[in-house]
């Protein structure tokens, strides 16, 4: 007998009737399809719940396997890597041992000098002179160079602790000299000798910055060697300025270069001393400076000269001031045009005085011809009184 069968015997035994019985077996009927809903529902969630418990369980031994392997693999690594340490121990040994035979056999006069020095030569296969050009110096990219030097230790596998003895043997020149100025754990460090070398040969951010703004094509480079040159000092100054390559770094970086380069000589030299990051603080320093100096970011500092000496003037630039200012030169050469408004007494023209002035003065013209005519009029006068004394003498 069903649950359903069971409740309409229910209201029989009850003995409900009409309306009452409908309305207790409608009652009786809904709280069964509600008992039956939350069954369902409990039964969904309950499955549900066991289908997410194996697939972690699935999950955390596919974590448990892989973590397995790798510490199988660390494990073989490690255990390789000592045995090559091993094995390269016991060849040091071997050979140390075989040296000191050697030497003791010298001492004895069994064996001659020159067999330890041909023994010597597999003491260490890391000793081999690497296969590379010297370093010429004022001839070579010191940059270029680097690079192959590096490219070649990774492509024959030397141990990075030999790389700055086999750079040494490498050197010549100033490169050489400034290599024998540092200090014994300096020149051990490779990476240490390389950025000293670099900051020698002015490889650095500024360096490079100025090597992208004035690079130009060299006889012989084709279009695409010299975009490959360009990007390449474009990389460089971005590498060693520590800027992130995202577009609002970049942003930053060179709307910095750019102020820097539109400030006055003596406020850019200021802040490129305090290597300020972003440009947020560039102009807050900027604003100090000028500040203390009662000056604005347009005014250029006032020139001081050494026992009253007067700079030397530039007789084209004082003639032609705007021709100078409208020929598109960058702004710091058009300012020595600007800084001279003096007033030429001559033509009444601001931007040189009358020892330049290229304009005709009728005046002084007048007054010399003026005076040539005179002259010449009293030579001939002088002429004619001298004639008749001359005749008078001959006769």
């Amino acid at each position: 007998m069903s649950t359903r069968e069971k409740i309409v015997q229910q209201a029989d035994l009850l003995g409900y009737r009409g309306e009452k019985r409908e309305e207790y077996l409608k009652q009786e009927f809904k709280v069964l399809a509600e008992r039956a809903a939350r069954k369902e529902e409990l039964e969904a969630e309950r499955a549900a719940k066991k289908e997410e418990a194996e697939r972690t369980a699935k999950k955390e031994d596919a974590e448990r396997a892989a973590r397995k392997e790798e510490l199988e693999a660390e494990r073989a690594a490690k255990k390789e890597e000592a045995e090559r340490a091993a094995k390269l121990e016991l060849e040091k040994m071997r050979l140390e041992t075989e040296m000191k035979m050697l030497q003791a056999k010298i001492q004895a006069g069994i064996v001659k000098e020159e067999t330890v020095c041909n023994a010597s030569r597999f003491n260490d296969a890391s000793a081999k002179h690497p296969k590379l050009p010297h370093f010429q110096d004022g001839k070579d990219d010191l940059d270029i160079w680097l690079t192959r030097f590096e490219r070649f230790a990774e492509s024959n596998s030397w141990s990075r602790d030999k790389w700055s003895s086999s750079l040494c043997a490498l050197l010549t020149g100033r490169a050489l000299d400034y290599y024998g100025r540092l200090s014994l754990e300096q020149a051990q460090d490779y990476e240490k000798v390389k950025l000293a070398l670099m900051k020698r040969y002015d490889l650095t951010e500024d360096g490079y910055r100025r090597k992208f703004r004035s690079c130009k094509p060299a006889e012989g480079e084709s279009p695409d060697m010299f975009s490959v040159r360009i990007v390449t000092y474009l990389d460089r100054w971005i590498e060693l300025s520590r800027t992130e390559k995202s577009y609002e770094k970049l942003k930053d970086l060179i709307v910095r270069e750019q102020f820097m380069y539109a400030c006055p000589e003596d406020l850019a030299t200021s802040l490129r001393e305090k290597d300020l990051p972003t440009l947020e603080r560039i102009a807050k320093e900027a604003d100090l400076f000028l500040q203390a100096r009662h000056r604005k970011l347009c005014d250029q500092p006032r020139r001081v000269f050494q026992n009253n000496a007067r700079p030397k003037m530039d007789p084209v630039r004082l003639i032609e001031p705007e021709k100078k200012l409208n020929s598109g030169q960058r702004t710091g050469e058009a300012r020595v045009g600007v800084a001279d408004q003096r007033l030429c007494f001559k033509c009444k023209k601001i931007g040189h005085i009358a020892r330049y002035c290229t304009a005709v003065d009728t005046t002084s013209t007048m007054k010399k011809a003026g005076a040539g005519v005179v002259l010449k009029a009293t030579e001939v006068n002088t002429a004619a009184v001298k004639k008749p004394t001359e005749g008078s003498t001959m006769k």
